[in-house]
């Protein structure tokens, strides 16, 4: 009986090891868009643990790697220090970002298959951030890999450039097939205050790390959250979060989540909210006290008072082996009405937005006007000049013309030509300005041939002599 017994706990012990590997194992995705983001990650080393493979982006490489602590596992790392664009509009950012292909080519080596889920945490006031998050959102999902963006919307003291940045994203967001973006203003961000599990304090951006481990912890998370999106035709969300709550002080899940509703993380009107998803995470010795069941008849007491849902789905919760009480939730609140928020960005970058408009940058409905347009017509420009100086080189022929002279007719009728065509898009009242200059290259050129022609007839008469 003691050999078997022996033989048993050897084999619990692997059974154990193995388990304990899994989480190693990756899993999802996760992309750092931006020196915020990417900073408010790298103070939390436990995310490495959870088998995400962490992807970092940023405009300079070499800034990321100056942040990074010695030995961090990064799976990739993105810059635009080498790609000549200004990175301070999201315009400017976007053709870039759409091109590089770098990002989903790392992940099919990893066996893309495995990876069906990515979350996307970005500051999206910034070029980099606004652009990226919804052309990786289009990336993933060209993939079939379903994600889950967390966008920090600017503070209320940023510039209004931040807001043109920010509003342009959710716009691109909302056009974008398979976008899940869960909004949270910084200004609240920063201002919050809360405990762990271990009754420690949260504090700041800390709690965006805590609210990364919790959906990385569940596997499923980002797949589910993603097939309610779709199946609702949602696409922002906003969360309550529960940290560190412990039972026996609050007395039940209802007096958690009134104290939850006292820190939202965005203004928005609770009564307009039509679905519901609840990410939890307790101990397991609570498994019987407080069954799923009885915690899903809370919520939706709670929520009947406020608002009525279309839908509430209460995911399997994350048991963990610690000795409390203490309960962690995030309650993911979509369907509201969010065009009050959508109008006072509009209001705020109203002035920005048609300033790039009138300067060719951007179309009305958020379109990006690439310089690759522009590239015909530079071409037309070089036919029309070819053309006019096969014109002019017809009757130079007969006066044994030189072919300085010939260059001296092609480049100035090439500059009027330019002027007449970019004016079109700029300014139209150039326009008018076109043929005077059109003019003047002539009154130029023929005392130029004339001077040559004498040269070289004197020349012709010393030589003779």
């Amino acid at each position: 009986m003691k050999d078997v017994k022996e033989t048993f706990d050897v084999l619990a012990s692997v059974e154990k090891h193995i388990e304990a590997l899994k989480p190693l194992l990756p899993r999802q995705a996760l992309v750092c868009i931006g020196e915020y983001s990417i900073k408010t990650l790298l103070k939390e080393t436990g995310i490495r643990k959870q088998g995400a493979l962490p992807i970092l982006i940023e405009k300079s490489s070499d800034d990321i790697y100056k942040w990074l602590p010695k030995g961090y596992p990064t799976h990739f790392i993105l810059g635009f220090e080498d790609s000549n664009i200004d990175t301070h509009f999201w315009y400017n950012v976007l053709s870039a970002i759409s091109k590089d292909n770098s990002i989903i080519e790392s992940l099919k080596k990893k066996n893309v298959e495995k990876l069906r889920s990515s979350i996307i945490f970005a500051s999206i006031w910034d070029g980099i951030g606004s652009a990226a998050m919804p052309t990786l959102i289009g990336k993933f999902k060209n993939e079939n890999i379903d994600s889950l963006s967390i966008a920090v919307l600017p503070s209320k003291i940023q510039p209004t450039d931040a807001h043109f940045n920010a509003y342009a994203s959710l716009q691109l967001c909302l056009g974008t097939d398979g976008a899940t973006v869960l909004l949270m203003d910084r200004d609240q961000i920063e201002a919050y205050e809360g405990v762990d599990r271990k009754g420690e304090l949260i504090k700041g951006n800390m709690l965006a790390n805590y609210l990364l481990n919790l959906v990385l912890e569940k596997d499923a998370a980002v797949l589910e959250i993603s097939e309610l999106s779709r199946t609702f035709n949602i696409k922002l969300f906003t969360p309550l979060i529960i940290t560190g709550a412990s039972y026996k002080i609050y007395g039940s899940f209802e007096n958690m989540l009134n104290a939850a509703l006292l820190k939202p993380f965005l203004t928005f009107d609770m009564s307009s909210t039509s679905l519901l998803y609840v990410l939890l995470r307790m101990p397991s010795s609570m498994k019987d006290s407080l069954p799923r069941g009885r915690i899903e008849l809370s919520i939706t007491n709670w929520f009947k008072e406020k608002t009525n849902l279309q839908s509430i789905y209460i995911t399997e919760p994350i048991y963990t082996e610690d000795m409390t009480d203490r309960i962690d939730a995030v309650l993911f609140l979509g369907g509201f009405d969010a065009n009050k928020m959508m109008n006072n960005f509009e209001q705020k970058v109203k002035s920005l937005k048609t300033l790039a408009i009138e300067r060719g940058f951007i179309t009305e409905n958020w379109k990006v006007i690439t310089k690759i347009e522009a590239e015909p017509q530079k071409e037309n420009v070089t036919q029309q000049n070819v053309e006019t100086a096969k014109e002019t080189e017809e009757p130079k022929k007969i006066e044994e013309p030189t072919t300085q002279i010939v260059s001296v007719e092609i480049e100035k009728p090439a500059e009027s030509k330019i002027n007449t065509e970019e004016p079109k898009v700029v300014d139209p009242a150039l326009v008018l300005e076109a043929p005077q200059k059109a003019e003047e290259p002539a009154l130029v050129a023929k005392p130029k041939r004339t001077l040559f022609r004498r040269k070289k007839a004197d020349s012709k008469k010393n030589s003779a002599k």
